[in-house]
């Protein structure tokens, strides 16, 4: 019986060292984003009804060796309250066909690009009773879903930018 549990000890062990050196998708090593936030054009909320909407216009820079075939980049708002609780947008993701991101193509390595959907990337509404919570900080999540052809790999990259000001400047 000692022996049977000692085995299993052993493996047990085994298999939590084998998950903690996972390398996500495509088995590629956890690395810091390669894409970064360099340059706010628009950063500003919009008041929609009882709602407020984010809308970033912007650039990012490729700082990393690879060519990107597909970037796809997207926003989301994320509120930290006084508590630590965090709300995301799962928490007031409101179904509406909004956040829609940008495409770019064959980013290349040191390149700057311009973030716009044709108008800005826009975050999902955030409903204005929000602006009543006892708010410690606000930070524009961005997405880069990218695609690398040469080395077989898709990943998400995130960068954030803080907009707590802004927050706190909503009427």
């Amino acid at each position: 019986m000692r022996k049977t549990t000692t085995q299993s000890f052993v493996l047990l062990i085994v298999l939590n060292l084998l998950s903690c050196n996972s390398k996500g998708n495509n088995s590629q090593p956890i690395q810091t984003s390669p894409f970064k936030i360099t340059k706010t054009i628009k950063s500003s909320f919009e008041r929609h009804g009882d709602s407020y909407q984010y809308n970033f216009i912007g650039e990012a820079q490729n700082n990393s060796t690879n060519i990107y075939d597909d970037v796809y980049s997207t926003l989301e708002v994320q509120l930290e309250l006084e508590n630590g609780s965090i709300i995301t947008e799962r928490d007031y993701y409101s179904g509406m066909f909004t956040g829609f991101g940008d495409t770019e193509k064959v980013w290349k390595p040191n390149q700057m690009r311009k973030l716009d959907d044709r108008g800005g990337l826009e975050s999902d509404f955030i409903p204005a009773h929000y602006k009543e919570y006892k708010i410690k900080k606000v930070v524009a999540i961005f997405d880069f879903k990218a695609e690398d052809i040469i080395n077989h790999t898709k990943d998400t990259f995130t960068d954030t930018i803080d907009i707590t000001k802004k927050w706190n400047a909503l009427q």
